[in-house]
């Protein structure tokens, strides 16, 4: 391989590391309830528990394509999700969600480049509507401040992203977006939505999903009840396969699996991003309450 292309796999591998670990949290889908009726708010089972406080911790694998086999199998990043019920959007209650990415281990040395990123997620109790985003991202040079408020009165989102590589920071995008559907999820409030819903062999679920300006209908399908190998022994999980939503990389698609615990806290227990550079693969290290 020329050393040109070899240099681009390597700049990709750079996007790749934070929106695949991204994926883990997301586009396993929501309900077809919220496909079905756009004007309404989706609901969760009671009957299906979720543990505030609950931190997950992932160990993040790159997986180089065939035509790198003088590459092994990289340990990429690590990847933190809490969801709490302290959080609060204009005086109403929300539940925050806070996922953070670092890259680490040998990827990051080979490919020259950290990664230190923190999202934050204001979501509605009960129905995971998306009220508000903010990341702070740090990616190499690259340095973000991007913050996405949903306006459910006006059916619009605002989206405001500064470049903080520079001082003073640069206005990169503020921008209003209109027609936007009542209840939009983001990626991991849609996560949380889903693991309240229960399970079944082959069906299927379509969701509303919001990634900075972006705004998609999803569908997933539960494949089948698998099995996947974790620190405390073998787990039976759903297997739910869908394709990748957001952009860089992914923005023509990909392909994307979700393991889901198959217990009543269905707890997201690896995933698998396959695309043209390779595999990403993220197990699960900890549970923490």
């Amino acid at each position: 391989m020329a050393f040109g292309s070899f240099t681009h796999t390597v700049s990709a591998i750079k996007v790749l590391l934070l929106s695949a670990v991204l994926m883990s949290a997301s586009i396993a889908t929501a309900a077809e309830s919220l496909h079905a009726e756009k004007t309404g708010s989706p609901s969760i089972d009671p009957g299906l528990p979720l543990t505030m406080g609950e931190r997950l911790t992932y160990s993040i694998e790159w997986n180089p394509p065939w035509y790198l086999l003088f590459l092994p199998k990289m340990h990429a990043a690590d990847a933190e999700l809490q969801i709490t019920e302290d959080g609060e959007f204009k005086g109403r209650k929300a539940y925050r969600i806070v996922f953070k990415a670092q890259s680490s281990g040998i990827l990051a040395s080979f490919s020259g480049m950290t990664i230190d990123d923190e999202f934050i997620f204001l979501s509605e109790p009960d129905t995971f509507c998306t009220f508000s985003v903010s990341k702070k991202i740090r990616e190499g040079k690259r340095k973000r401040q991007i913050d996405v408020e949903y306006l459910r009165e006006t059916k619009q989102l605002h989206i405001l992203e500064l470049d903080e590589s520079v001082t003073p920071a640069k206005i990169k995008k503020d921008t209003l977006k209109e027609d936007i559907p009542p209840c939009v999820q983001d990626p991991l409030s849609a996560l949380y939505f889903l693991r309240g819903i229960p399970l079944r062999k082959d069906s299927v679920h379509t969701s509303v999903i919001g990634h900075d300006d972006v705004v998609k209908e999803v569908k997933s399908k539960v494949l089948k009840l698998d099995t996947v190998i974790t620190s405390e022994g073998k787990l039976p999980a759903w297997k739910i396969d869908t394709v990748a939503l957001l952009g860089g990389l992914f923005k023509k698609g990909g392909q994307f699996k979700i393991w889901l615990s198959a217990d009543e806290r269905q707890i997201p227990l690896q995933f698998e991003v396959k695309v043209n550079i390779g595999r990403v693969t993220g197990k699960i290290k900890s549970i923490d309450q």
